[in-house]
């Protein structure tokens, strides 16, 4: 490896002007590929060539799908596997302008912060990507390993009328036989816990994001003759069934390590119960009773979240439907749940899935790239920091690469705090001071993987 002079980070202030030139861009996605502006994901990738001249002179960049972009160094020899560095570029929808104190997509920056849709999520991530190799490159730097930076366009959707673009990625990299060592992505972070201790939540792996519908149809009529029942009444019915029997508990070793590695942080008696899950199942579960997240850690989930039937109060519905959001737990497929749900659907109901896939397999923290991103933490933060592995029950674009990887991990190497604004909510900002700590992360794990 040709090493890199000493490391020079570029100053907050800098890393926030382009993180406001970023969000300038409105890289808006939609399901239906007809609606989004693509002219606006051709601006940015004309910023990325102004903001970073050596990552385009070292790396070679390949444009896949409507607007991916997949850079890629390779050594002239090496035995260690591939380093895929990812994010995406599309950001979620504004929803209602009116709510929105400023300009959504001006990258304002006010009171030490960056405003605007995607600061968040992700264009804060792509910005450090970007930042820690072109500063490396500029360096002198050239990893003695395969380096690739994946930026997707459609992580926010299920697209309709295309292939998703991590898809369109993933499969740029299998036809040239490439099989990933290891990928860093969104997801976790660094957060200050009760008592000033500050814990990295190291993502391992993710439930599966899948939608179904269940519907009936009948011939409707007017509703003063509403006979038996509606076709509405017999889908009802089965929402009723449903969320009476939810799946059962379980633990998978992801959630165990999490449930175990989360334990000092608790007061007696949950303490125990985390630092022994299989031992205080029972006493778990009494919990998950009581908390949505850890509910959501221990099963797959059914969230009935849409609806549709009749237009009208006097109309009988001759087609009636609810939406379901289905977060899948690995040792579940989606064969599996469907053959579940379909038990509980009264005569004439039926279901059928929209999209999603099964879960894919969870990552370790019984890995070298693993051990090496706590070790890196530990370096920086010391050693009371606490390394916390965990599931995330949202979904992310690894899911496309994870057959062609060894291990994924979700983290970006930001420090959390209460100043920032959430992902897809109004007035979306991250704080300044945020920015740096990430891009230092990145230069450290390159230099050292």
């Amino acid at each position: 490896m040709k090493g890199a002079a000493k490391m020079t980070v570029p100053t907050k202030e800098i890393l926030a002007d382009h993180l406001s030139q970023m969000i300038q861009m409105k890289t808006v996605s939609n399901s239906d590929v007809n609606k989004v502006d693509w002219s606006e994901f051709e601006k940015l990738h004309k910023l990325f060539e102004t903001l970073y001249p050596h990552v385009y002179e070292v790396m070679e960049v390949d444009r896949v799908g409507r607007a991916g972009l997949q850079f890629h160094y390779h050594p002239k020899e090496t035995a260690k596997k591939p380093l895929l560095l990812m994010s995406h570029q599309d950001v979620v929808e504004i929803g209602d302008r009116s709510q929105w104190s400023h300009d959504p997509f001006s990258g304002l920056l006010l009171d030490d912060s960056v405003y605007g849709r995607g600061t968040t999520d992700c264009k804060h991530l792509v910005l450090s990507e970007l930042e820690a190799l072109e500063s490396l490159f500029a360096e002198g730097f050239r990893p003695d390993y395969d380096l690739y930076l994946s930026l997707g366009y459609s992580e926010e959707v299920y697209l309709e009328n295309d292939v998703d673009g991590a898809q369109r990625l993933v499969d740029h990299l299998a036809e040239k036989g490439v099989h990933i060592g290891t990928i860093l992505d969104e997801g976790g972070g660094l957060f200050p816990e009760a008592g000033g201790r500050l814990a990295a939540h190291i993502g391992l792996g993710e439930k599966a994001a899948v939608n179904y519908e269940i519907y009936c149809d009948r011939k409707g009529g007017h509703s003063s003759k509403p006979g038996n029942g509606t076709a509405l009444g017999a889908v009802a019915k089965a929402v009723v069934a449903i969320e009476a029997y939810p799946f059962p508990y379980r633990l998978t070793p992801l959630v165990e390590a999490q449930l175990a590695a989360t334990a000092p942080l608790k007061e007696e008696p949950v303490r125990s119960i985390y630092a022994d899950p299989k031992g205080h199942f029972e006493a778990l579960c009494t919990l998950a009773q009581e908390d949505p997240a850890l509910d959501a850690m221990l099963h797959t989930t059914v969230a009935f979240t849409m609806a549709q039937a009749s237009t009208q109060p006097n109309v009988l519905p001759s087609h009636a439907a609810v939406g379901l959001s289905v977060r899948i737990l690995q040792g579940d497929t989606v064969e599996s749940v469907e053959r579940r749900l379909q038990g509980f659907l009264p005569e004439g109901v039926k279901i059928r899935h929209i999209s999603g896939k099964d879960p894919v397999p969870a990552s370790t923290p019984d890995s070298d790239s693993y051990r090496l991103l706590t070790k890196i933490l530990h370096a920086v933060y010391g050693n009371e920091l606490l390394a916390i592995p965990f599931l995330m029950l949202g979904a992310t674009d690894t899911r496309y690469y994870k057959p062609i990887t060894d291990t994924v991990l979700l983290f970006t190497g930001h420090v959390h705090d209460n100043r920032w604004g959430a992902a897809h909510q109004v007035n979306e900002h991250i704080p300044v001071d945020a920015l740096p700590a990430s891009v230092e992360f990145f230069r450290s794990f390159l230099l050292a993987y």
